[in-house]
Formats: C-alpha cells, sequence, structure tokens
C-alpha cells in the first residue's frame, strides 16, 4: 500500500536561524497522523523572491506526488504581505486536491470532507472586507510614497526614476509559456507563484504571445505590476 505523503515545509528568514525545531514538530506530528514525510527545508528572506524548494514542492504537488502539505504556521509558508494572497496559494494546492495543513493555525486547515467547518467558512466569507481594506492601505502607501518621491525626500527601490517598467526577463517569459501549455493547465496565480511575478503580468506576457506580438515588443515595455 502506497503511503501518505505529507510535504513539510519550513522556512526561516535568515542564514543565522536554524529551522530545525520546526521540522522536529511538523516530523512529530506526520507520525502522529501516519503521514510519510517529504521535508523542504530553504533559509530565505521575506523579500527574496528566489524559492527554490517552495517551486520544488508546487511541482510535487502538480505531480500528484503529494497528498498534504504540513507548515509550522501560515506567514512560513506564504511570503506575501497580503493575507489574501496567501490564502489563495493555500486553496490553489487544495484545487489539486491536496490539503493544507497548519499546526499552530488549525483553523486554515482543510475541512475533512462531508464535516461542515463554521470557523474557515468564516474566515473566508470575511476575505473580501481584508482585500478591501489592504488594497486601500495600498494605495495609501503607493501615494505617500509617490509624493516622497516627487519631493525628492525618498528614492524609489531600483533608484531609477519613477514610473520606468519593471523588467521580465527571458527566463520568466520562458517559464509562464511553459507552464500554460501544461495538462492540466495551471492557475494563472499558480504560474505567479512559479516565476514570481504578478498574475496579471503573466497574463498579459501569455496574451502577447498568443496574437504574435510579444517578440515585436521589448521585455522592458511588458506591463508589469508593482511586487
Amino acid at each position: 500500500m502506497t503511503p501518505t505523503r505529507a510535504a513539510i515545509y519550513v522556512r526561516v528568514s535568515t542564514t543565522e536561524q536554524d529551522y530545525k525545531a520546526q521540522q522536529a514538530a511538523l516530523e512529530y506530528e506526520c507520525q502522529r497522523r501516519g503521514w510519510a514525510p517529504v521535508v523542504f527545508p530553504e533559509k530565505v528572506s521575506g523579500m527574496d523572491s528566489d524559492r527554490p524548494e517552495y517551486r520544488r514542492l508546487v511541482r510535487a504537488v502538480e505531480g500528484g506526488e503529494i497528498q498534504h502539505v504540513l507548515v509550522w504556521a501560515l506567514d512560513r509558508w506564504s511570503r506575501s504581505e497580503k493575507f489574501t494572497q496567501a490564502i489563495d496559494a493555500v486553496l490553489d494546492i487544495e484545487r489539486r486536491g491536496v490539503k493544507f495543513h497548519s499546526l499552530k493555525e488549525p483553523m486554515l486547515d482543510t475541512p475533512e470532507e462531508g464535516k461542515p467547518d463554521i470557523g474557515r467558512q468564516l474566515l473566508l466569507s470575511i476575505l473580501p472586507v481584508i482585500a478591501t481594506f489592504e488594497s486601500q492601505r495600498r494605495r495609501d502607501r503607493v501615494r505617500l510614497a509617490m509624493e516622497a518621491i516627487k519631493k525628492g525626500t525618498k528614492a524609489t527601490k531600483s533608484g531609477r526614476p519613477p514610473g520606468r517598467q519593471a523588467k521580465v526577463t527571458e527566463d520568466q517569459v520562458r517559464e509562464i509559456l511553459r507552464l500554460r501549455k501544461l495538462d492540466p493547465r495551471p492557475t494563472w496565480n499558480e504560474i505567479a507563484h512559479r516565476v514570481t511575478l504578478k498574475a496579471g503580468t503573466c497574463s498579459a506576457v501569455w496574451s502577447l504571445h498568443e496574437r504574435g506580438l510579444w517578440k515585436q515588443r521589448t521585455l522592458t515595455k511588458i506591463p508589469v505590476e508593482n511586487t
């Protein structure tokens, strides 16, 4: 009988930190539930977009190798500042039939089949309100930052003048096109997580490709959303 395989994703933000305590607790939970653990350990900061172990885990999910994903807490699973995006990442893997579990936040666990989970339903029902609140805060931050940049009291992250488009790399373009042609076809959110861009940017790259226009434009002109 094939064992039930659970992906353990552990992440710490600096090389000085150690994920062994997280890993030990999660492996014990797998043992308690009778799951075979597969560990995906990562030492990357919240600002680091390169998460090779996370990408490897997503590929394992897509390949049907994993039945459960177990994390210490939601902020270890997702590097997004926005709660709604972190939950979207959870829902993406659930659409593939994989169950999500947070050791410290059991209210976020995938509900057992046939059993109502009022707490999780309530949490998901308020996501639109949270999204609206986050969107308003983001607009306020952008407005204040742009005012400071125009006054010369603040520099842009890249050091370039405001208004210049960020660059989509050739590797990212190739990966977007490759992923979009897979069967089953991944969602834009799934592709965005894989290439560390926004879903709208990935969709724009694909649209240009489908119309035969993307080669006629420089990569820097593809409309990249702020990250």
